[in-house]
């Protein structure tokens, strides 16, 4: 990535901004209760800039400074257990006259574990809806604090005619607050970025330039979380909910700190808590550009030394998973996972590229654009050598070294076209293709680099292992089904790489609207999936699906394919796809201030897996569901949108022409600017929410069957009706986004026929609007004001729509397909004043 700044000049210039927002300014969010005031919200960005001459016509320097402070009231949704879950109570209706001392009418009296009462004590009582099975709707307004403050600094200095220096520091440190669904833990993250720049440009001819720099990145990131309440007595560290004896060798005290309930109620500490990224990065390049007769070239080189400290602790706090809240109360959990050591480790790789581009001229009309880029990087190491891998899923144990091996032949040609097709400049074709790689440095491996078995043990444990003691203490050497989790990487991977092409056709109609219409297309492969290959060896049955039943007429085998371990991580460069897309572009520029621009996309992005790639859109996926089959995944791509429209509207309000004084400074310059976006929704992944085909994952990716002749996208009309879903409701609402009556469970020990990507989440309509004018006090001094309105008219825009269809118990889930969360936020106001002189 470059960055380009703006240098200094003989003339001091300079600005100061400030842009405030609140809450008594906004509008409700969809979520929150009528008789709840808007939660709080302060918001101050502030700064200014600075330039200008500290030697004439020699040295000059440039300073800027933005501040953030936010206070933010967040409206969460969850599901939390009721007041009679409290109680030890929960619905039964095998109990039309109550089970159990003080039970009511279709109740039974569970109890709570007494490992278990202080974590349920923290839970808050539900304030929304009862959904009948022991939890009802909580909402909640959190607070969200954050602050920022960036700097930057650039000097540049002229040594000669030929030679000028620059140099440039930036600096941004940041503090975020995140509330989890449940007020119960908040997510803490600590960043501090630091840039350093130098560069020297020499004039080496009249027809040659040569740029050379030399940088060093440090970036540093910390996440946490703290609870929300007086839990403790020191806020960074709570009580675990069991302490755990440790495995011979273990040098690191393992607690569980996070329940999760499937089925809908959460909640807990984050497990991975405390984790931190140091990544120093060193770059040394050159280039040199040279002009000769209709040729432009440009050649250039690039040296990145990396130096990636992570500590990535997940699992080091332990995780804990019960599959019902009943099994919750009880202290019944259906997992215990965990690692056993902090993970902080230490890498260094480095990356090599060239690259020569040549821009020719063919007359005045048409310009060719052709290129090539090589880059590579080394085998990554580690400075202590804590590297060994998995190299065949069916090795005893890990080969110490190298983990994998970067390919070197990664050659990525461009070619480029530009063609003004009548020569007077108002009709244009241009044309464009090239492949462009994502190099495998420690920023795409950081989440999996700190956990190198055996450096780093995780382990799973998917038994039915009984009640947690009374004493909170769980010997994992006692309990069955222990084993470790190594990694296991594609010893040669596949560079990922992109395909890109477009065309396009640019044409001025009349003076003033010009159009364009464009294909643009990418094919990407090779992209990162990360699955788990050592599943049960399977079953057939007669008709050639996989089945993981031991009785007939599967007759698996019940193990492993490497019975030495639980799960294989395995990190493999499988996941391909593409995109294609038709832009359309309008631009129409009226007389009187009047002026229009709008685009609009139809599009189509298909993927064989995209639970691997980052956004939020990636949450709406599973992982495969059968990793020995990622053609059987290929469907919309989670971040594929269908239609999608951008516009915006600028008018300069004919007001004060021919006034003068400060009648004119009031009402002349006023300008409105009105911006639709509109789209269609993202598709998501139905799930059955435990693990029906018994495959060995633990259930987090099987999927459902579709009912016969029922739509795969139940989104309009009302529902059909199963058990615990009455018929009738009406779809499309936050009530019921689709139906989940048209998904069945699959034959047992066996995965589900519904594909990935099937259903289509909520549209996105939103309107922004704005008012400026600038004040001009003279040639030099004038003050800018602006008025902004984000979701003009408080349109509400869906997401986190439940899509775990059933529940372990195999009991349709009675909260599938209900929304809890908006995607933008409620009407906010904004005013920003600027000063520039």
């Amino acid at each position: 990535m470059n960055v380009v700044t703006q240098s200094g000049t003989n003339e001091f210039h300079g600005s100061a901004f400030e842009f405030l927002r609140n809450s008594a300014l906004d509008a409700k969010n969809f979520f929150d209760r009528a008789a709840d005031p808007i939660p709080p919200f302060k918001r101050n960005q502030f700064g200014g800039t600075m330039s200008g001459p500290i030697r004439t016509d020699r040295t000059f320097f440039l300073g800027a400074y933005e501040g953030l402070r936010e206070r933010k009231g967040l409206t969460k949704v969850s599901p939390v257990p009721n007041a009679r879950a409290h109680q030890g109570f929960l619905p039964d209706a095998t109990c039309p006259a109550g089970c159990g001392a003080g039970a009511q009418p279709g109740e039974r009296f569970i109890g709570i574990h007494p490992a278990m009462r202080a974590r349920m004590d923290v839970y808050p009582l539900p304030n929304g809806v009862d959904f009948g099975d022991g939890s009802g709707l909580l909402t909640a307004n959190p607070n969200s604090p954050s602050g920022e403050n960036y700097i930057m600094v650039r000097l540049d200095h002229r040594l000669s005619d030929n030679h000028s220096l620059f140099g440039r520091y930036t600096y941004d440190n940041a503090t975020t607050e995140t509330p989890e669904e449940i007020p119960i833990y908040n997510y803490l993250k600590r960043s501090r970025f630091q840039y350093t720049m130098i560069g020297l440009t020499s004039i080496v001819s009249p027809s040659s330039v040569n740029e050379a720099r030399i940088g060093f990145n440090r970036s540093y990131a910390k996440l946490g979380s703290r609870p929300t309440f007086a839990l403790c007595s020191d806020n960074d560290d709570c009580p675990p909910l069991a302490g755990v004896k440790q495995f011979p060798g273990f040098t690191t005290p393992w607690t569980i700190r996070a329940p999760s309930i499937t089925g809908g109620v959460g909640g807990g500490h984050l497990s991975e808590d405390p984790r931190q990224f140091v990544n120093n990065v060193f770059e040394f390049a050159d280039n040199i550009s040279y002009m000769r007769g209709s040729h432009s070239l440009k050649t250039g080189a690039i040296l990145k030394r990396y130096y990636a400290n992570p500590q990535n602790n997940f699992g080091l706090r332990g995780g804990i998973t019960f599959n019902s809240l009943r099994d919750f109360m009880l202290g019944t959990p259906v997992t215990l996972s965990g690692i056993n050591a902090d993970s902080r480790l230490s890498y260094q790789q480095t990356l090599f590229g060239w690259f020569v581009q040549d821009d020719i001229r063919f007359g005045r009309n048409l310009t060719l654009n052709l290129g090539v880029r090589h880059e590579f990087t080394t085998d990554p190491a580690e400075r202590h050598g804590r590297l060994a891998v998995l190299r065949n899923i069916t090795d005893p144990d890990v080969t110490l070294g190298k983990i994998f091996k970067p390919p070197k032949a990664n050659f990525a040609p461009r070619v480029g076209l530009a063609w003004d097709v009548l020569g007077d400049g108002r009709m244009a074709v241009r044309i464009g293709a090239g492949i462009f790689h994502e190099q495998l440095t420690p920023m795409v491996h950081r989440y999996t680099y700190t956990r190198i078995y055996p450096f780093v043990q995780s382990y799973t444990l998917l038994s039915q292992f009984g009640q947690i003691p009374p004493d909170l203490v769980v010997d994992l050497n006692a309990l069955p089904g222990t084993a470790f989790s190594p990694n296991y990487w594609e010893f040669e991977p596949n560079l990922p790489a992109k395909y890109q092409w477009n065309f396009q056709i640019q044409r001025e109609l009349i003076s003033g609207t010009t159009v364009s219409a464009a294909y643009v297309g990418s094919r990407f492969t090779h992209n990162q999936v990360r699955k788990n290959l050592n599943l049960l060896l399977p079953g057939r049955l007669p008709d050639g699906r996989k089945c993981f039943l031991t009785a007939a007429p599967c007759n698996a085998p019940g193990v492993r394919k490497n019975t030495r371990f639980t799960s294989l991580t395995n990190h493999t460069w499988e996941g391909d796809g593409y995109y294609q897309g038709l832009q359309l572009n309008l631009v129409r520029r009226f007389s009187r201030g009047l002026q229009y621009q709008g685009a609009y996309t139809w599009s189509r992005t298909i993927a064989n897996q995209t639970a691997s790639f980052s956004g939020p859109e990636a949450s709406n996926t599973l992982g495969p569901q059968d990793p020995d089959n990622l053609r059987g995944d290929r469907s919309l791509a989670a971040m594929d949108v269908r239609h999608n429209f951008t516009s915006n509207l600028t008018y300069d309000l004919p007001f004060g022409n021919g006034l003068d004084g400060i009648a004119k400074q009031l009402l002349f310059g006023w300008q409105v600017n009105l911006m639709p976006t509109l789209r269609t929704g993202f598709p998501f992944t139905v799930g059955t929410g435990f693990s029906r085909s018994g495959d060995g994952e633990g259930g987090g990716n099987d999927r459902p069957d579709l009912a016969p002749g029922m739509n795969n996208n139940p989104v309009e009309g009302t529902t059909i009706g199963c058990t615990g879903i009455p018929a009738g409701q009406k779809l499309g609402t936050p009530d019921r986004y689709f139906d989940p009556c048209v998904f069945v469970l699959p034959a047992v020990g066996t995965y589900g026929n519904i594909g990935q990507g099937t259903v289509i989440g909520p549209g996105f309509v939103n309107f922004d609007f704005a008012v400026d004018k600038t004040f001009n006090f003279t040639e030099r001094i004038n003050l800018q004001f602006r008025a902004e309105f984000f979701n003009l008219f408080n349109h509400a825009n869906f997401r986190e729509i439940s899509r775990t269809i059933f529940r372990p118990t195999g009991a349709y889930n009675g909260s599938a397909g209900r929304i809890l969360d908006t995607m933008n936020t409620s009407r906010q106001i904004q005013f920003g004043l600027k000063l520039s002189f």
